[in-house]
Order: structure tokens, then sequence, then C-alpha cells
């Protein structure tokens, strides 16, 4: 009886060891897909507010230099060279009443091989904004 206990114990460490192997990638996937997730809607989070900050600065008056400038600051954590900011119309053309709209678009890339194949690499956002200029 006790041989048999003692085989019955080695077949299911075997057994817990390719239950674990089989496991293990789906659940290593499934973490790295919580990572990107979480960058990537961090980092829509912050062009959304880089482009209301930037519309709040055209609807007050200031330059397009000015705005640019300002939202690429507000994205801090985003590489600034890879923000692009759209401004319509041109601050020469801003009528007190109208409407300004400012776009911020960026590009995040995905660094999880398996989902870099699922979701377009990279992946571009965009984020706009409309305000009423004062």
């Amino acid at each position: 009886m006790r041989g048999s206990m003692i085989k019955s114990l080695r077949n299911s460490k075997g057994q817990s060891l390719v239950e674990t192997a089989l496991i293990l990638p789906l659940i290593i996937l499934l973490l790295m897909g919580m990572v990107e997730f979480t960058r990537i809607f961090g980092s829509y989070l912050i062009i959304t507010h880089a482009s209301r900050e930037g519309a709040r600065l055209a609807a007050i008056g200031k330059s397009d230099e000015e705005v640019i400038l300002n939202v690429k600051s507000k994205a801090g954590l985003l590489s600034a060279s890879a923000i692009e900011v759209d401004l319509t119309p041109d601050d020469d053309s801003r009528i007190s009443g109208s409407d300004v709209c400012v776009t911020v678009e960026y590009a995040v890339v995905i660094y999880t091989p398996i989902l870099s194949g699922i979701i377009p690499n990279p992946l571009n956002m965009e984020s706009n904004t409309y305000m009423r200029v004062e």
C-alpha cells in the first residue's frame, strides 16, 4: 500500500508540471496584455489632457507656437518628437465666438510580440478638443 501511495504522489507531481507548462504561456500573455493596455490607455489620457490644455490656450488668444509648445510640455511622459499637434483655424483666422480645434496625434509602439501581430503596430491615437474662442 505504501509503494502505491509514493507512486501516486510522483505521478501527480509530473501532472502538475505538465499543467503548469501548458498554462504558463497563457498567463504570461495575459499579464503582458494588461501591461500594454495600461500603456495605451495612459497615453490616451495624456494626449487628451494635452489637447484640452492646448484648446484652452488657443481659445484665450495664444499663438500657434505657444500652444504647440505647451501641448508638448503637458505630454510629459510621452516622446515630444512623436507628438503631432494641429490647430484649426490658424491664430490669424480665429474670431471671437467661433470654435478652435486642437488635434493631438501620437503613435504608441506595442512591445509584446504576439499582441503586435493582432493590434496595428504602432497604434495611432488621436484626440480632438473644440473650444469657443473668447
